[in-house]
């Protein structure tokens, strides 16, 4: 009997657990102004993995909950582009965006971020990731929230910007708001548990 009450409280947990757990986001139709091709990381952010899509400086640290979450790899050579819809791409649920900064257009090392970075996003200047590229050495975190749909972003250059010389990284994780459905209604599955005596 001990046995039975210990494994339905557990099972419980496990359940309820699950039941809010977060969903991945799904990201498509990525876009670039140039036509360039960004792509979705094979596995998210991972450390020792490569962040850009024409160059081959990896991840050395980042903040333990971001690793794994949906990264877009965006390309070096992009690092002086403009304009108010540089990078666009869809997302199928709310998700919070963080954008990897060069920390060399940040405050704290004399540059600015491009404005619709600085006006849009929070700054979380004690996250950062740290990568093998030694002239940059910290892409600075900032994060918004967005609703399923388009999402755009501007250029790495574009006004504002200053002091920077390396391009930007996206990373999208859902929100923890959003909803993930129960494989069973909580009261049949309570139900089944107190029964088991």
């Amino acid at each position: 009997m001990y046995f039975k009450k210990c494994f339905g409280i557990s099972f419980l947990f496990v359940f309820l657990t699950a039941a809010v757990a977060v969903a991945d986001v799904t990201v498509t139709n990525i876009k670039v102004a140039n036509g360039k091709e960004y792509k979705l990381a094979d596995n998210g952010l991972q450390l020792n993995e490569k962040y850009y899509v024409d160059r081959n400086y990896v991840v050395l640290e980042a903040p333990a909950g971001l690793i794994g979450v949906p990264l877009i790899m965006t390309g070096n050579d992009e690092k002086t582009s403009t304009g108010a819809e540089f990078l666009c791409f869809e997302i199928d649920m709310s998700a919070t965006i963080w954008i990897g900064h060069d920390s060399r257009g940040e405050a704290e090392k004399g540059g600015t971020p491009p404005n619709w970075l600085g006006a849009e996003f929070k700054k979380h200047a004690d996250m950062t990731i740290k990568v093998t590229d030694t002239n940059m050495d910290t892409f600075v975190l900032w994060e918004k929230s967005f609703p399923a749909g388009k999402v755009c972003f501007g250029g790495n250059a574009e006004e504002g910007a200053a002091g920077q010389g390396s391009n930007y990284i996206v990373l999208v994780a859902a929100s923890v708001e959003t909803p993930v459905k129960p494989l069973g209604k909580l009261s049949a599955t309570w139900g089944k548990i107190k029964n088991m005596k």
